[in-house]
């Protein structure tokens, strides 16, 4: 059985080889026929000479199977022959099958695990009793701070001066510690009048200062900066995503799958890289995207701007 999967397997690739090999060669007349060399195609179609080469000789294989295709309908244009004509020689390619990279054993899993709840627990012993202890602790300290507060001392300003003023009709000064005390009023029996904020009471006194303070919060937000633009991608089939934004922070660089919608935020303009143009589409604030070519399935270098204007 698996020696008959892996004839299979040889025969299906040298097929392919064969069509690639007389795509290459159709392309090389061509080329030939306008009198051009290969390093006049690298320089026209942005591509490595040795990309052309292999293009040209069906190596096609050293190339992922999301750009050979591409490459070969740009070469095509280049040398005005139809690129559906020249693909359809090459019949369909399989994309290649996720596989998955360093699995991790389960015994390293429960290990992480355990470090996981552990670092939990130190934390929580070292950071949060000592919070709650400190929360305890302040609370009793206002209490006790409580037990000597205006309202005692007002009551027993009040007692003294009951006192003192007794001893006054008696005919007989006041003497003692209390006679003193009458004296003095606590300040939490005074009235007070309602305060408001020193800003405020500012302005109103002076007009012509809040106007000369500077500039208003609004404006100053507005100085900070340009507001962050959305992008959002939603994948119709595999492809290849590299997105920069107006900072230069790169906000992906990966493989993406059919069925996936990814959303990102930062400065526009953003600079896209999409390996299959057909596979995306595109968002910016709100606004659908579109472009020259949008429908096929090249590979588009395109930046975009907040307005969802495109160029490339």
């Amino acid at each position: 059985m698996t020696e008959n999967t892996s004839a299979s397997t040889e025969a299906t690739q040298q097929d392919s080889k064969e069509r690639y090999e007389r795509i290459g060669a159709q392309l090389k007349r061509r080329r030939e026929a306008l009198s051009l060399d290969q390093g006049d195609v690298a320089q026209q179609l942005h591509l490595p000479g040795m990309v052309v080469n292999d293009i040209e000789t069906g190596q096609v294989d050293k190339l992922s199977s999301l750009y050979r295709r591409g490459y070969i309908r740009n070469y095509a244009r280049l040398l005005d022959l139809d690129p559906d004509d020249v693909l359809a020689e090459a019949g369909e390619d399989q994309l290649p099958e996720l596989q998955e990279v360093l699995p991790a054993s389960r015994r390293e899993w429960r290990l992480e695990r355990y470090l996981k709840i552990s670092t939990y627990a130190i934390v929580t012993v070292a950071v949060v009793v000592p919070l709650v202890y400190a929360f305890l602790a302040g609370g009793s300290r206002m209490l006790d701070r409580d037990a000597g507060s205006p309202e005692t001392s007002l009551a027993q300003t009040d007692e003294a001066a009951g006192r003192s003023s007794k001893a006054s009709t008696d005919g007989a000064p006041a003497e003692g510690p209390d006679s003193s005390s009458v004296r003095h009023v606590s300040a939490s029996a005074l009235p007070l009048n309602p305060m408001r904020p020193s800003r405020e009471a500012t302005a109103e006194a002076d007009p012509d200062m809040n106007e000369a303070s500077g500039p208003s919060e609004d404006t100053a937000v507005e100085e900070a900066g340009p507001r962050p633009s959305a992008l959002q991608l939603e994948l119709l089939e595999d492809s290849w995503i590299e997105i920069l934004d107006a900072a230069g922070t790169r906000l992906e660089y990966d493989l993406l799958r059919a069925g996936q919608t990814r959303n990102y935020e930062g400065q526009a303009p953003f600079s896209l890289l999409v390996g299959r143009s057909s596979a995306v589409r595109l968002q910016v604030n709100g606004r659908e995207v579109t472009w020259e070519g949008h429908e096929s399935g090249d590979v588009a270098e395109i930046a975009v701007a907040a307005d969802g204007q495109v160029t490339r």
